[in-house]
């Protein structure tokens, strides 16, 4: 049975984390900051190179694969799968640090504040998002992928490829401009080990 390598980097500094917002599915752009920290990035990091390269097709994501790939890879497609949460009505909603703490709390245990994408459908959405690139690239005779993504995706996929505790979402670092480096089974269901980039 062969394997698969698929490589999670999240978005840069966006106008959403710097204004302290749920901006979900809101196209929201990266700051200034963004852009300057990615191309630090770019010099300073070592990004696994890949067979595919894909984005969410939300702004934020597809300007750091720019700023990140321009030159150096070409971007495959789109993949709004890989779109961060659904916050619903509470979407662009300005929350202090110990509010968005409460409603992750709620959100996490499975209870809904409002109309925002349920954890449960989350997962099933990014788990079946990350089967279907694998199923795609496997047919493709292809073996590894990016993807430009969001935080919480890549927080749900390390936790439940894991098995790991609620808690461990909460703790679990993804700063902008970074990621992992996952190694799946083909099929994209088992992690057989997972690096931080």
């Amino acid at each position: 049975m062969g394997t698969f390598e698929l490589v999670l980097v999240r978005h840069g500094f966006s106008e959403g984390n710097e204004q302290g917002l749920l901006s979900g599915w809101s196209d929201v752009p990266l700051t200034q900051r963004g852009r300057e920290e990615l191309r630090e990035l770019r010099r300073t990091a070592d990004y696994p190179v890949t067979e595919r390269y894909y984005s969410s097709d939300l702004v934020r994501c597809r300007d750091t694969f720019e700023e990140l790939y321009a030159g150096r890879a070409v971007l495959d497609g789109l993949r709004p799968e890989f779109r961060e949460i659904h916050f619903g009505s509470l979407e662009n909603i300005r929350w202090k640090p110990e509010e968005f703490a409460r409603f992750f709390r709620a959100w996490l245990s499975g209870v809904r504040v409002a109309d925002e994408e349920s954890r449960e459908a989350f997962t099933a959405r990014v788990r079946g998002a990350v089967n279907t690139l694998a199923e795609q690239c496997r047919a493709e005779g292809v073996h590894s992928a990016t993807v430009v993504t969001h935080s919480g995706v890549i927080k749900t996929l390390l936790v439940s490829l894991r098995g790991l505790p609620d808690e461990a979402w909460r703790t679990t670092q993804v700063p902008n401009g970074r990621g992992y480096a996952l190694v799946l089974d083909e099929t994209g269901t088992e992690l057989l080990s997972c690096e931080a980039i």
